[in-house]
């Protein structure tokens, strides 16, 4: 059994791989953004006959430039990276097989944190049968 406990785990875990500081789950950014940072939001699972499904946010927060200035090159690079770290991922944990994937990609901007971010939206599925 996979809890959405363990999926943020297990993400935080694989986010590790872009070299960022990863912000604490349950934990907000406030204020503006002084340096990289990566926030992971879990969602609710949603039972399935084969598969546990639910969805998981990263985003990869980027301060700006200057005022309302993405740093379209390093987003850029960013994307990239995630799209070859977070997609189509298989493996077990806990002894539960799980596979999750990209659903969405894509750029946006947080005014408020003076930031633009690469927003990856993830579908995370957990076998629900007993192999």
């Amino acid at each position: 059994m996979i809890t959405t406990t363990d999926i943020g785990n297990i993400l935080y875990r694989d986010c590790k791989a872009f070299g960022i500081d990863i912000v604490p789950n349950g934990e907000k950014l406030t204020g503006e953004l002084k340096s990289e940072r990566i926030a992971i939001h879990t969602k609710k699972q949603q039972p399935g006959t084969y598969w546990k499904k639910s969805f998981a946010e990263i985003n990869i927060c980027v301060p700006d430039l200057g005022e309302n200035s993405a740093n379209s090159i390093r987003l850029n690079e960013l994307e990239r990276k995630a799209q070859s770290v977070l997609d189509d991922v298989v493996s077990s944990y806990d002894g539960t097989r799980y596979h999750y994937s990209i659903e969405s990609i894509g750029m946006e901007a947080d005014t408020a944190l003076k930031c633009h971010f690469v927003n990856v939206r993830i579908l995370f599925e957990v076998l629900n049968v007993k192999l």
